[in-house]
C-alpha cells in the first residue's frame, strides 16, 4: 500500500495522536460490527428462504399460502424486527461513541488549559452543541470550515433522538424534520409512522462524516494549541 506523506500530520500537542488513534479505532470498530451484523442477517434470511422453498415444494399451489401464513409468516416478521433492532442499536451506539469522543477532547482541553468557564457551565439541551460551543467560545476556534460537517451530524441526532425516546416513530410535528438521507426512510401505516434504516450504507456514511469531522478538528485545536503556548 502506498502511503501518502502529504496526509500526515505530526501534532504538537502530542497527547492529540492518541486522541486520534482512538478515534479511527472506534470507528473501524464499527464499521466491521455493523459488516458482521449485516452478513450474519443475511446469513439467517438465506436459510430461511432455503427452509421455506423446501417445505413449500412438497404441497399444491393452492396450498402453499395458507400454509406459509401458518407456519412461516411469523419467522419472516421476527427476521424483519431484528434487522430493525439490529440497525436501531448500532445508530444509539455510534451516537453514543461521537458524544463521549467530544467529551474527552473536551476534558484534554480543560485538563491542560486553565480556561475559567468549564463545558459544564454551558447552558444547552443538546450535547452536541454545547461542544461545539465549547470550542469556539470557550477555546476560540475557527470552526467554519468543520460546520460541513457537523450540520449533517447535528441532523441526524433526531433520529437518534426518535429512536431512544419514541422507538422510531416521530409524531406528526417530528416527521417533517428529519431530513431523508441515503440508507434511510420513513414507513407510514394507518395509526404510526416508523423511522427505518433500511440500508447499512446509512450508518457507514454517518460514521465516515463523523471521522473526518474528529479528525479536521484535532487539527484545528492543535493549531490553536500552538498559538496559545507560543
Amino acid at each position: 500500500m502506498k502511503i501518502d506523506f502529504s496526509k500526515i500530520y505530526l501534532f504538537t500537542w502530542e497527547d492529540l495522536y492518541y486522541t486520534e488513534v482512538e478515534n479511527e479505532i472506534g470507528i473501524e470498530a464499527f464499521k466491521k460490527l455493523c459488516a458482521n451484523q449485516e452478513n450474519s442477517l443475511k446469513t439467517t434470511e438465506q436459510e430461511f428462504k432455503q427452509l421455506v422453498n423446501a417445505e413449500l415444494s412438497t404441497l399444491q399451489p393452492e396450498d402453499q399460502g395458507s400454509y406459509y401464513m401458518q407456519i412461516f409468516q411469523r419467522d419472516e416478521m421476527m427476521i424483519r424486527e431484528l434487522l430493525r433492532l439490529q440497525r436501531y442499536s448500532l445508530c444509539l451506539s455510534i451516537f453514543s461513541f461521537f458524544e463521549g469522543r467530544l467529551k474527552s477532547i473536551c476534558s484534554q482541553i480543560e485538563h491542560k488549559f486553565s480556561f475559567k468557564i468549564k463545558v459544564d457551565d454551558l447552558n444547552s439541551n443538546e450535547d452536541l452543541l454545547k461542544y461545539w460551543n465549547y470550542f469556539i467560545k470557550v477555546f476560540e476556534l475557527d470552526l467554519d470550515d468543520l460546520e460541513k460537517h457537523f450540520t449533517p451530524i447535528k441532523q441526524q441526532k433526531i433520529v437518534r433522538n426518535l429512536i431512544a425516546h419514541q422507538n422510531g416513530m416521530p409524531r406528526p410535528e417530528q416527521e417533517k424534520k428529519i431530513n431523508l438521507v441515503e440508507g434511510i426512510r420513513i414507513e407510514k401505516y394507518e395509526a404510526f409512522c416508523q423511522v427505518i434504516i433500511a440500508d447499512p450504507v446509512y450508518i457507514i456514511n454517518l460514521l465516515d462524516v463523523m471521522n473526518t469531522f474528529l479528525k479536521e478538528l484535532l487539527l484545528a485545536i492543535d493549531k490553536r494549541y500552538i498559538k496559545i503556548t507560543n
